[in-house]
This record gives C-alpha cells, structure tokens and sequence, in this order.
C-alpha cells in the first residue's frame, strides 16, 4: 500500500481555485474554463494551475492536459513565480503517474526558483513535495531528511497548514518506515490538533486515516475501522477520489484481517471502480491486488487469476515508459515453455533408458536359466529381442511425434503472441486516439476553432477506418484459424467484385488524389469462395491506396490465364526490397512500415490474403522495386460448365 501523503498546493491556487466540492465542481471548472479565455497572462497561468488541480483527484489526464499548457504559457511568459508554480504542480501529477524521476527533475527546479525569489512558504511546499515523491519511491531516508526540513521551514513562517501536514508525513515514516507506532501516532495526534483548529476537512480526513493505521496495526480493529469510515467521510465530502481508494483498501485490508471476506470484497471493489475512474495505475495495482487476495481466500481461483492479470497490467502500464518489460515477460513466458518442452523430452529420454535396463536383466535371468532349460531360454531370449524390438519403434515415433509438436508448439506460441500484440497495440492506439480526441471535444469545444474541429473530426474518422479495417481482418483470420465456417466453392463474377471493391475505395483514394483504374477483361469466371476473394482484393486495393503517393494511379487488371483467372493490383507508389518482401508473410517478424500519409498497418493483411488464396486452391505473388511500385498478384482456378 502506498503511504498517505498528502500533497499541499500552493496557497495562490487556493486564491484562484477555492475549495472544490462535489456539488460546484463543474460551475467552477466552468468559470475557470471562461477566466481562462478573458484573463490576462498571469491570471491566466493561475487559472490553468486551478483547473488542472481541479482534476487532479478524478481524472489525472486531463489534470497533465492543463499542466502541460499551464508550463508552456509561463515559459513564454517568462515570469518566475509563475514557472516555479506551474512546475510544481506538473511534478506532483508526475508523482501520482508513478513517474518519481520526472517529479523530482520537475519539483527541484521549482524549489531553485523559490529560493531565488526567497519565497519561504513556497520553499517549504517544495521540500513538502520533495519528500513525498521520496517516500513514494521507497527511499524512507531521503523521506524522513526533507520533511523534518519542511517542518522547520513551516515552523519558521508560522504556516500551520504546512506544519501539520509535515507532522503527518513524519508521523507516517516512522510507522512504515521504522515501525515505531508510538513515535508515529505522536506526531499524528499533534498534526490532528492543528488540523481540527483549522477545519479542513482534507486534512482531517489524513489524520483520522493514520490514526486507523496506528490502531490497525495495534490489532484494535473496531476502533480502526472507526477511524477508517470517518476519513473516508471526509474525503467524500472534498470529492478526493485518490485518498478514498487508499481509504477503502485500508477499510477492506481490516475486514481481511478480522475474516469477513465478503465485507472486504464489497469494500476493495469499490476502490477498484474508483481506480479505473481516475486512471490511476498505481491505486489500479494496489486495489487489484487487493481483490485477487480476497479471491484466493474465497476459494475463487478464476476470480483471483482475473484480477492477478490486471493487477499486472496495471503494473506494467507504470514501467512501459522506462524499459521493455512487456517484452521481457514474453521472453520468460516463451523460455518457460520451452524448458517444459525439454522436461518432456528427458522425461521419454529415461523411459527409453528405463525399458534399456529391464531388457537388460531379462537377458541376464534367461543366460542364468540356460543351463535349466535351453529351449525355454531361446523362446524368452526370442520373446525378449521381438518385444525390445516393437517398443524401440514405439518410442521412436513417439519421441519424433513430440519433436514434431515441440515445433509446431513454438510456431504457434510465436504466431500467437505477435497476434496478441497486434490486438493490444493496433487496437489500442486507435481507440487511444479515439478517446483523446474526444475529450479534447467534450471538455474544450469551447476553446476550438471550426478548422481544429474539423481536423480532429478527420483523425477521428481516419482512426475509424484503420480499426474497422483491422476488426475485418481479425474476424476473417479467427473464421480461418478456428475452421468455425467452410469454404462454399461457386462460381464467383471476378469483374463484379473488383467493381464493387472500387466503389468501396473512391472516396479513399480520392481524399489522396489517386486513380483507380480498372484493365480487367469481361466475363471473368473463377472456382472459389466469394468472402474469401472479396477480403483479398479489398485488403489489396486498401494496401495500394495507403503506399502510393498523391496524385498516382492504381491499376487494376484481370484476365483469363490457362485454366486460370489471373488478378494483379499494381501502384507505383513506395515499393518494397527484396528483404522486405522475404518477411512480408512471416507473422513472427513483422515490421510493418508506415504509408505515405503516416497510415498505420498491423501487416496482417497481406498474410491472411496469401493463406486465403492458397485455402481457394490458388497461387499468391508479389514482385517490387523501391520508389517504383509494387505488383500484388493472385489466380484462381477458372470455372467450367463440365
């Protein structure tokens, strides 16, 4: 669980923002929204750290989103009370991102601001900050060094609002950090003194939380869940959605501990649900983890396992921008599998040898009975060499049966997690796409132009297009990979088809200023099944669109070959190298590049175009040349009458 520190906002944002409620926080986020766009410059700056900070406790995007142009404007700006609040501020939504290096960076260079200013109450909210990102990142030293400094500096000022929260995050290092409950709930309850002299709630809410903490770990349950629920009381009635997660997790967490399983449950679900609200992963991790220990001890092993899987995607949301550790999990998964694999394969290797040692000792009593009876020993000796003999061979072909599925194993698990990652990728980023761009729309249509409008409608709806032509794609390959629908080889109108997957294609290519041309002869008649050569020619015409240039031509020719029909698609777009080419149809080793407009591929279009031509009893061919275009060319067999 992490500690409940609490972040203390600069006291000129208070000035701009007053206090948020439940009930006035979306009038207020409005009249921020308009201040903004009548302000002068560092009424402005403030206004946008009041709005970001307004989101800071229900949606951490949008908060970064306001940051973000809060920092900008006071760079532009170049006035220094202004920059070191707005860096301040970015830091802290850092921290609560999980990226603790960028807060610090972020928080320091406020802090050298303040002291060039010498700004004692802001000095000592930087110090406050520094300490918190410390304690988050585990460094309970480092913790423990600036916050006793903050205290001083806050001491110093007369600023009992800085004082009590330095109180209160002392009093935490030293219950979490030295396990030393007295100490802690010493300077608990003189952080609680001045916090209830002063009436914020907020802070209440801190104060009676720890203080359920120090009796929790005491084992006097009934007075920390006393505690507990008046925290979280408090944190409702301030709509601070992050410390209500941590506050029903420690609700739940003393249900656990007492056995009432289904209370605890009910309780950490309802942390989940507000986790997933704020889109926060580390209180995501926290509550996950939380919910699949309640699953074990319920005896609920699916429901353990679901949460176990997004309490690690939640994890690794938090290391995805520092190192490769989605990658690395599919390494361990993959090596796991193969170790079982070789397990196996020792497994037959000592039963091969087992069966050695048994034939062994039959020969060995059949040479002792030699002298008893001779022709009993011939038949045993005869009967032991044909039976050696059979289960040699019967080991034989198991052992080449289960090499032959150890590769086939391997090729499957490769093809499987390159699939999975064109799923979790190409779907997501479209979907990403999707949801920034509309709530950019939803919470700033206000500020937007009719252009910036009608560019975000285009990326909308290019974003569309790419996810629709993507599900089409996985849904064909799924029907393929599953054998869930059969081939129904008819008698299939080529000319209709290219005429109609044209028509399908005219307003794409023409938004690129491309030709679509048709070269075809008529009356062309093939043996095959119409799904399957619609979704070849459609995923051959979409792929010519995306790498040809502006103001280039895509022809499209079929003609009688033999006993064949012969179908190319060819554009003189971008092109392809030999090398390129050799990996175009391995799902293993996909790199698929970019079109001229910067489209995205998944590449798995043209794989599941060649497996369906070679399902029709057809040949697939591709011939290209960099910077001069590329052929994409297909025959079926022609239909007879006969």
């Amino acid at each position: 669980m992490m500690p409940r520190f609490l972040v203390r906002a600069n006291i000129l944002m208070y000035c701009v923002l007053g206090v948020f409620t439940a009930k006035g926080q979306a009038h207020k986020v409005d009249s921020l929204r308009a201040l903004i766009l009548n302000a002068d410059d560092t009424v402005k700056i403030k206004g946008l750290i009041s709005l970001s900070m307004a989101y800071q406790n229900s949606d951490l995007d949008s908060a970064l989103y306001y940051a973000e142009r809060c920092l900008h404007e006071a760079e532009a700006l170049g006035h220094k009370e202004s920059l070191g609040d707005a860096l301040i501020n970015l830091g802290r939504l850092k921290r609560d991102k999980g990226q603790y290096d960028v807060a610090l960076e972020y928080i320091f260079k406020s802090l050298n601001i303040y002291k060039e200013l010498s700004d004692s109450v802001r000095i000592g909210n930087a110090i406050n900050d520094i300490s918190i990102v410390y304690g988050y990142s585990g460094d309970w030293e480092k913790a423990l060094q600036y916050f006793t400094e903050a205290l001083h500096m806050f001491q110093k000022v007369n600023d009992l609002k800085g004082e009590a929260q330095a109180l209160n995050n002392i009093g935490l290092v030293y219950l979490q950090y030295f396990d030393d409950l007295e100490k802690a709930e010493e300077y608990f309850l003189k952080s609680l003194e001045i916090k209830q002299a002063r009436g914020d709630k907020k802070d209440l809410g801190t104060a009676y939380g720890n203080l359920g903490k120090i009796m929790e770990e005491n084992k006097q349950y009934d007075r920390a869940l006393d505690y507990y629920r008046i925290a979280g009381n408090l944190y409702i009635e301030v709509n601070n959605d992050i410390f209500l997660i941590e506050n029903r997790l420690d609700i739940a967490n003393v249900y656990l501990q007492t056995g009432k399983l289904h209370q605890a449950y009910d309780t950490a679900r309802v942390a989940l649900d507000l986790a997933i609200k704020t889109h926060s992963n580390i209180a995501l991790e926290n509550a996950s983890n939380t919910l699949m220990r309640i699953a074990e001890l319920q005896g609920d092993y699916e429901k353990a396992y679901a949460y176990l899987k997004l309490n690690t995607d939640a994890r690794d949301s938090l290391l995805r921008e520092n190192n490769n550790q989605h990658l690395e999990e599919l390494k361990q998964q993959y090596n796991a599998e193969d170790r079982e694999n070789q397990i196996k394969l020792l497994q037959k290797d000592k039963q091969i040898q087992q069966a050695n040692l048994r034939q062994k000792d039959i020969l060995t009593y059949a040479l002792i009975s030699v002298i008893i009876l001779v022709l009993i020993i011939l038949l045993l000796v005869y009967w032991a060499y044909q039976s050696n003999k059979n289960k040699k061979d019967v080991l034989a072909f198991k052992n080449a049966k289960i090499q032959l599925q150890k590769e086939n194993l391997l090729r499957m698990n490769k093809g499987k997690d390159q699939l999975f990652s064109i799923i979790s990728h190409d779907i997501k980023s479209p979907l990403n796409s999707l949801k920034g761009f509309s709530n950019l729309l939803v919470n700033n249509i206000d500020m937007l132009s009719k252009e910036d409008i009608q560019q975000m409608g285009g990326k909308i709806n290019h974003s569309l297009n790419n996810l629709s032509e993507l599900l089409d794609n996985l849904l064909a390959w799924s029907i393929r990979q599953t054998k869930t629908q059969k081939l129904e080889l008819v008698k299939v109108d080529i000319n209709d088809l290219i005429t109609k997957n044209i028509e399908l294609y005219t307003l794409t290519a023409a938004s690129k200023k491309i030709t679509l041309s048709d070269y075809s002869e008529s009356d062309l008649m093939a043996l095959a099944d119409i799904n399957s050569i619609h979704t070849v020619i459609r995923n051959l015409i979409g792929n010519a669109i995306k790498f040809s240039y502006p103001d280039g031509e895509i022809k499209i020719r079929a003609f009688n070959y033999g006993d064949k029909v012969k179908v190319s698609v060819i554009d003189n777009g971008v092109g392809m190298s030999q090398e390129y080419i050799d990996r175009l149809f391995d799902l293993g080793h996909k790199d698929s590049q970019a079109g001229t407009s910067n489209e995205k591929g998944s590449g798995l279009g043209l794989i599941l175009c060649q497996e369906l031509i070679k399902d029709n009893n057809g040949e697939f061919h591709v011939h290209s040349e960099l910077e001069k275009g590329s052929t994409f060319s297909f025959t079926l067999p022609r239909f007879t009458e006969d």
